[in-house]
C-alpha cells in the first residue's frame, strides 16, 4: 500500500512538472505560455485524476470491511468439508429432530390441558367428565456422532434418545397425585440424510432431501403413581396395575427434512414401530395386580404414523408452526370407564360403545410460534408455545385401553 500511494504521489508531481516544463506549442519561441499551460492543466484532469481516483478506491476498498476476499463469508453448502472423525464427536445433527405433533418425541415440553376424566385416575373421585391436567416430558437426542461428505450433499449421525414423560393431577388439592410416568430410551439409533443440490419435482412437489432414522432396540416402561396405585388396590378394581414394558424397532423417513434451516418448508415423515417380542406384546399383569380374566394380551405388534409439519420463513428470529400426526395403534386389550355424562352415554348406547373398541385412527394436532435464537444454535436454541388438541386412543402407558379421549391444551416447547 505505501508503494502504491508513493508511486501515485510521483505520478501528481511528475504530471505537473511536465505540465509546466513541456512547451505545450513548440512553434512559439517561448518555452511554455498560458495556453500552453491550460491544455496541459486539462490533460493533467482528463488523464491523471482518473488514476487518482482509481488509485483512491483501491485505498478505500482495502481498508473497509467490505474486501472480496472469500474467506470473510460462509462458504456455501456445496464448498464444505468432509466431517473429520473427531470433529464429529458430540456434534448433534440439524435434521431427524421431532416434529412438534410427535406424540412419543424427545422435545422437552409442558402443558396446561383439559382432558378425557375416568375413575381409572381420577384419585378424588371427583366425578366429571373432563378435568385439567399438567402434561410434561423431558427428552434428548444424545448426540455421539455426526458428520457431512461429499461437499455436504450425505450426512450421517448416531444418538442415543431418551425420554421421560409425567402426566400430574396438579390441580388436585389434597396430593396432586401423579398419574402416569413412561421412560423411553433406546441404544445406538442412526440418521443419514440426502440433499439434492436441485429441488426434484414429484406430483407439483418439491423435494430437497430425504432422511432416514433407523432403532434397532428402544424400550418404553410405564407407571403409575402411587397414591393412585394404591387408591385402585383399596377400591377393589379388577385392575390395580398392568406392566407396560417392551422393546421395539423404529424405522422412519423423512420428506424435506428442515434440516436446521429456518425457510419456509413442507415436511412430511412416515414411521413404523415393531415390537421384539411378538408373542408376549405390549403388556403383562401379575396374578394379584390384575384379573387374567379381564386383561388380553395384545395382537398386532406395529404401529403406522405420518406426520406433516409446515414452517413459515423466520422474520424477525419468528416462525408459524402447524403440525400434525396421524397414528393407527392398538387399543390395549382390557376394560375402560369414563366419567360424567360420557359414561352416561356409553350405559345407554352398548352397540356404539363396543365400535370404540376397535383400533382406530389417533390425531395429534400443533399450532402455534416458534422463536429461533440468532446467536445460538442446537439445542435450547428454539421455543415456541403452540396450541395442542389430541384425540384418539389414551396414548399414556397402562390407559391406552381407553378410546375416545381427548386432550387440549396450551404447551410451552424447547428444542
Amino acid at each position: 500500500m505505501f508503494m502504491k500511494t508513493t508511486h501515485l504521489f510521483f505520478s501528481l508531481v511528475c504530471a505537473g512538472g511536465g505540465a509546466l516544463c513541456c512547451p505545450a506549442n513548440p512553434d512559439t519561441s517561448a518555452g511554455y505560455t498560458w495556453r500552453g499551460i491550460r491544455d496541459s492543466a486539462v490533460g493533467f484532469y482528463g488523464g491523471e485524476l482518473r488514476r487518482v481516483y482509481h488509485q483512491t478506491k483501491l485505498v478505500i476498498w482495502n481498508f473497509l470491511p467490505f474486501s472480496s476476499d472469500t474467506a470473510a463469508y460462509p462458504r456455501p453448502a456445496e464448498y464444505a468439508p468432509n466431517t473429520k472423525f473427531w470433529d464429529g464427536l458430540a456434534l448433534s445433527a440439524e435434521y431427524n429432530r421431532p416434529f412438534w405433533a410427535d406424540v412419543h418425541s424427545t422435545l422437552i415440553k409442558a402443558e396446561a390441558a383439559w382432558a378425557t376424566n375416568s375413575p381409572d385416575y381420577d384419585w378424588a373421585d371427583i366425578g366429571i367428565a373432563y378435568r385439567p391436567y399438567v402434561f410434561s416430558s423431558l427428552g434428548a437426542d444424545l448426540p455421539v456422532w455426526s458428520g457431512n461428505f461429499a461437499n455436504n450433499t450425505y450426512g450421517l449421525s448416531v444418538t442415543l434418545p431418551f425420554f421421560i414423560e409425567v402426566w400430574l393431577d396438579m390441580f388436585e388439592r389434597t396430593t396432586a397425585p401423579v398419574v402416569n410416568t413412561g421412560y423411553r430410551f433406546g441404544v445406538f439409533e442412526f440418521g443419514f440424510i440426502h440433499r439434492f443440490r436441485e429441488p426434484l419435482e414429484v406430483w407439483k412437489f418439491g423435494i430437497k432431501n430425504y432422511s432416514l432414522r433407523i432403532s434397532p432396540l428402544k424400550h418404553e416402561c410405564a407407571h403409575i403413581g402411587d397414591e393412585l396405585t394404591i387408591h385402585r388396590k383399596d377400591d377393589g378394581l379388577n385392575i390395580t396395575r398392568v406392566n407396560v414394558s417392551y422393546n421395539y424397532a423404529e424405522f422412519i423417513v423423512t420428506l424435506n427434512d428442515p434440516d436446521g434451516s429456518t425457510r419456509r418448508n413442507h415436511g412430511i415423515r412416515f414411521g413404523m414401530l415393531m415390537l421384539h417380542n411378538w408373542r408376549r406384546g405390549y403388556y403383562d399383569i401379575l396374578p394379584q395386580e390384575a384379573d387374567p380374566n379381564v386383561v388380553e394380551p395384545s395382537h398386532r405388534p406395529f404401529e403406522f404414523w405420518v406426520q406433516y409439519q409446515h414452517q413459515s420463513k423466520s422474520q424477525h428470529s419468528f416462525q408459524t408452526i402447524g403440525s400434525l400426526e396421524i397414528r393407527q395403534r392398538e387399543r390395549y386389550n382390557y376394560p375402560f370407564s369414563y366419567s360424567g355424562f360420557l359414561q352416561d352415554f356409553y350405559n345407554a348406547h352398548p352397540k356404539i360403545a363396543e365400535r370404540w373398541q376397535v383400533d382406530k385412527m389417533c390425531v395429534n394436532i400443533y399450532a402455534g410460534i416458534r422463536y429461533n435464537n440468532p446467536k445460538r444454535s442446537g439445542y435450547f436454541s428454539k421455543i415456541g408455545i403452540g396450541w395442542h388438541f389430541y384425540f384418539g386412543i389414551n396414548p399414556y402407558g397402562q390407559f391406552r385401553s381407553q378410546p375416545n379421549f381427548s386432550q387440549m391444551g396450551l404447551s410451552l416447547i424447547f428444542e
